[in-house]
């Protein structure tokens, strides 16, 4: 007797053995006890979670001659005839090679015909959603009312192709991907029936590659077999699927969240050497990025599939990793990506990003923050950060300095113009209902600076290089708008006008210029205030630092 495939020698003969689908043949199962049994019904989901299987066993207790309570016996001739595929009542059809209007005909004129010896005519119709449109609507109106004794069951891995007429009229159920947990015990009873020794890591790696499909997972195991001379083991099993020069991908991985850019010229080198896909190393960084963010958010992998191999890896690397550093790995990791599908040179554009990467720490403020621990009177506010030493703006000469700065600001210190913002306190208050619609007719008015403010008119002003601004609070619906905000403050309420004046008048300045000076003036202080600070004199002192430059972090500071 030849070889059976273990797809096809382990398939589900029961409603018991069919693995994650419980919602689907519980149904099928009470609608065959309680006599509700349907006309149509379409079965849906991805490829090898077994809808074909399961339409067989619905097929062989609907026609079974001795039935074991709700599952078949598998024994009586209805049941061996189904599983041998030479039944006369139980048809299956390939809808991509039966897909035209004729078959289905052909179809309409069979259904007439009575069973030969069971109690149903079952047609199953594999990858439905490849019947042409003319096909479908030929096969309406024998699916709506088909004689009594007639059932159809089809099966889809794309239910979105179908028409909503052919949908309308079945039971739909949906198929899901096998869990882990689920597929990691029928593997394991399979090969312990086959007498197959195995490591349970290559058994993750199988897993994980058939993406929650069983049948892809046995199709790969039969060919880890094969290989292998009947041992499943991790050395192999990686080798046979293409992974085994995964390693230079997690050795550039470690290398880039190390910072150790003097590594890269070497693991570039030995990636050209092998000849790895500069993509598929690529998408191998994206992975490791995806699954360290994971790891640092929650704690735990996000996959159960892992080996215990790539687990280590991860808890090595945790330190050096946070959450900001990988979403700018991300970003760099995912242009990469995109860079190499249009330039020739993969190779530099492969090193390049390599070394981006390695150094980013550099380009942007992402590193994660140690030192700040130390300091007793840091909290989650924003950080005073420089080459040397971080420390919180919380800190008591900071604050105090923040303070005097903001009530400097009230007064328009160093603030030329800020009094023109000030008067005016009925276009103070239209100004604040402006400001809350979420729009540009909202936000444009910060460029705007008030003029001149009378019972009669309020006169806006913009710079003439504002000129876009005022364009566009002086079209007729804009005005109108602000006019009606006026007019819910005052009754009566001044005339609403806008002006162009000259730039170069300096005594004159829009909200959003006067809040970029304040900023800038509270960065000062904040600057002077960190070179001041009674903690950083004292590492300075005892480490021989020095600062090189300070940099003022808006964000809460990473945990």
């Amino acid at each position: 007797m030849s070889y059976l495939a273990l797809a096809r020698k382990y398939r589900p003969q029961t409603f018991g053995a069919v693995a994650a689908q419980r919602f689907v043949t519980t149904t099928l199962q009470n609608a065959i006890n309680m006599g509700r049994v349907s006309h149509a019904y379409l079965f849906t989901g991805p490829r090898g979670v077994g809808k074909t299987s399961t339409a067989r066993i619905f097929a062989k207790a609907l026609n079974c001659l001795s039935p074991d309570g709700i599952n078949p016996c598998g024994r009586c001739e209805n049941c061996l005839e189904i599983v041998n595929g030479t039944s006369l009542d139980v048809i299956e059809i390939d809808g991509a090679s039966n897909r035209g209007v004729d078959e289905i005909r052909s179809l309409r004129e069979a259904v007439k015909f009575v069973p030969v010896k069971s109690r149903y005519k079952i047609y199953i119709v594999d990858e439905v959603h490849m019947l042409t449109k003319e096909a479908f609507n030929a096969l309406l109106k024998t699916l709506e009312e088909p004689p009594e004794f007639v059932i159809f069951i089809f099966a889809t891995t794309d239910q979105h192709k179908l028409p909503p007429t052919i949908v309308s009229r079945c039971q739909r159920y949906e198929f899901t991907k096998i869990p882990y947990d689920e597929m990691l015990e029928s593997i394991i009873k399979i090969l312990e029936a086959e007498n197959v020794p195995f490591e349970e890591d290559a058994l993750n790696l199988v897993i994980r590659s058939s993406e929650g499909c069983m049948r892809d997972a046995l199709s790969i195991l039969d060919q880890v077999i094969a290989y292998t001379d009947g041992n499943v083991d991790m050395k192999n099993t990686s080798y046979l699927m293409g992974v085994s020069d995964k390693y230079l991908a997690d050795e550039a991985f470690a290398a880039v969240l190390k910072e150790e850019p003097d590594k890269i010229p070497a693991l570039a080198a030995a990636i050209d050497e092998k000849g790895v896909d500069y993509k598929y190393a690529a998408e191998c960084l994206i992975e490791h990025t995806r699954n360290m963010l994971f790891f640092v958010t929650t704690g735990d992998m996000p996959y159960k599939e892992y080996t215990s191999a790539e687990k280590e890896f991860y808890t090595g690397l945790k330190k050096y990793a946070s959450d900001r550093r990988l979403y700018a790995l991300f970003q760099i990791f995912q242009k990469l990506v995109s860079d190499l599908k249009f330039f020739e040179f993969s190779r530099y554009v492969f090193e390049f990003a390599l070394f981006k990467a390695a150094s980013v720490s550099q380009i942007i403020p992402v590193a994660a923050v140690p030192a700040r621990a130390q300091a007793p009177a840091v909290r989650d506010v924003p950080l005073v950060k420089t080459e040397k030493v971080v420390i919180g703006k919380d800190a008591a000469p900071i604050k105090e300095i923040i303070k005097e700065a903001e009530k400097k600001e009230a007064l328009a210190e160093n603030v030329p113009g800020s009094e023109a913002v000030s008067s005016g306190g009925l276009w103070e208050k239209a100004l604040e209902k402006i400001s809350k619609d979420p729009g540009p007719f909202g936000c444009n008015i910060q460029y705007g600076y008030l003029v001149s403010a009378g019972p009669d008119r309020i006169v806006v002003g913009f710079h003439k290089d504002r000129s876009f601004y005022y364009d566009f609070y002086n079209k007729p619906d804009k005005k109108a708008r602000v006019q009606e905000i006026l007019n819910s403050l005052a009754n009566p309420a001044p005339r609403f006008e806008t002006v162009l004046e000259d730039s170069e008048d300096g005594k004159k300045k829009a909200p959003a210029e006067v809040l970029i000076q304040a900023e800038s003036y509270r960065e000062r202080q904040a600057k002077k205030a960190a070179r001041e600070d009674p903690v950083i004199k004292a590492v300075m002192e005892q480490t021989g630092a020095e600062i090189e430059s300070i940099d003022i972090l808006g964000n809460k500071p990473e945990s």
